[in-house]
């Protein structure tokens, strides 16, 4: 007599991820029939601390969001303000602020890769390649210290460009250190290739696709675009609101953002798949684009360190506050992130929102862990670098 898989409920703690989450899966012996990712992190309500705040402080406070993608905030932030006042920084300031939030994508990615290591490697070697890593990130978090003012949140992303113009010795030597990084990221990247290969998760996670139910979104390579998309046609939900379950749901502290009512996922792979023709469809191929995007950024950065003029003009001169509306968008780390922003007459923050990419991407995650075998389930959300704390939006409230 043939055995019948029993149906089994499951929740744990997820760890190395990004944030306090917990993973909740209905499974059988075999696969996930279900899934819910449920964010515990509390919420710090940044959308309500700037709120009747001056624009340069919503910058600085906008990034303390979070400790990883800090410069993709900040970035959001001011191109929501100057959309909403009208300003237009030089070709010098935007490309500076461009260089700022590609070191901060590569800082994101090489984090991310540290949580992945012991996914992959075996323990005689994990502490070696943990150290290489490292050596590498530091190396990152120098260039963004001369070009951003500092490893993280920096201080010189600013209304209308950037606060603060490198010497052309800052430009020739961060031109050097970076063409080091990509040599030294070529090597390390190809001397995980044997062990990935190897890895029977990473083997299995190749053939497991991700939710054929999702669309794409992505609205440039390396920048933001607003009108590469309709910002109007993001919607906001609840978890439990998004959810049949509400037991379940209703434990979640994180927003969910739908476009065009479907679920859409925002990532790297999305902008490859958009603008660059990549093909990867599975779970492992999320990490993959990760991979392709660090070098190519990498790149990108060389070229407009190149094109920076030292003596042309790195900000506007003036800045006007009054009344108005503005959208930002920036392709943050883990994809798109929007910011929203309405000023008062003394162009004092009267609304603000905020849409990242982890909000897109929970439902995504969700429906591509079902048929996966329970066992890989944590790896498989790891492999969407979740950012917990910049999704966290919603706190339930009982008298």
């Amino acid at each position: 007599m043939l055995g019948v898989a029993m149906t089994q409920k499951t929740l744990r703690e997820l760890d190395r991820i990004g944030g306090d989450a917990q993973l909740y899966i209905i499974h059988d012996d075999d696969r996930i029939i279900d899934a819910y990712f449920i964010t515990t992190a509390p919420v710090r309500g940044f959308e309500k601390i700037v709120l009747g705040k001056n624009p340069l402080f919503v910058i600085e406070a906008v990034m303390r969001i979070c400790g990883i993608c800090h410069a993709a905030h900040g970035i959001a932030a001011v191109e929501a303000f100057e959309d909403a006042l009208g300003i237009m920084p030089p070709a010098n300031g935007r490309r500076l602020r461009e260089v700022i939030g590609l070191l901060n994508r590569v800082q994101s990615h090489l984090y991310h890769l540290t949580l992945l290591l012991p996914d992959i490697l075996p323990n005689e070697i994990l502490g070696k390649k943990l150290l290489e890593l490292i050596n590498l990130i530091n190396k990152v978090n120098d260039v963004m210290m001369r070009i951003g003012g500092a490893p993280t949140h920096p201080p010189y992303i600013a209304i209308g460009g950037v606060l603060k113009m490198p010497t052309e010795t800052v430009i020739n030597d961060s031109k050097k250190k970076v063409a080091d990084i990509i040599k030294q990221y070529i090597d390390y990247r190809e001397g995980l290739r044997e062990f990935i290969d190897k890895c029977s998760s990473a083997v299995k996670l190749k053939k497991q696709y991700l939710s054929s139910d999702a669309d794409i979104l992505a609205t440039h390579l390396f920048y933001g675009d607003r009108y590469a998309f309709d910002p109007s046609k993001i919607t906001v939900k609840r978890y439990d609101e998004y959810r049949e379950n509400k037991e379940i749901g209703s434990k979640s502290t994180s927003m969910i953002a739908l476009y065009d009512d479907r679920i859409v996922e925002a990532s790297p792979r999305a902008r490859l798949q958009l603008f660059r023709e990549y093909s990867g469809k599975s779970l492992w191929d999320l990490q993959e684009a990760r991979f392709v995007e660090i070098e190519l950024v990498l790149h990108r950065i060389l070229e407009l360190l190149d094109r920076i003029r030292p003596n042309a003009p790195h900000r506007t001169g003036t800045l006007v506050y009054e009344h108005g509306e503005g959208i930002g968008v920036y392709e943050a780390p883990r994809g798109t992130l929007v910011h929203f922003v309405e000023l008062n007459d003394d162009g004092r923050v009267l609304k603000y929102k905020i849409i990242v990419p982890t909000m897109f991407n929970i439902p995504v995650l969700e429906k591509s862990l079902i048929n996966l075998e329970p066992s890989l389930g944590d790896l498989a959300v790891r492999l969407f670098d979740p950012c917990v704390p910049c999704s966290t939006h919603y706190l339930r409230v009982r008298k």
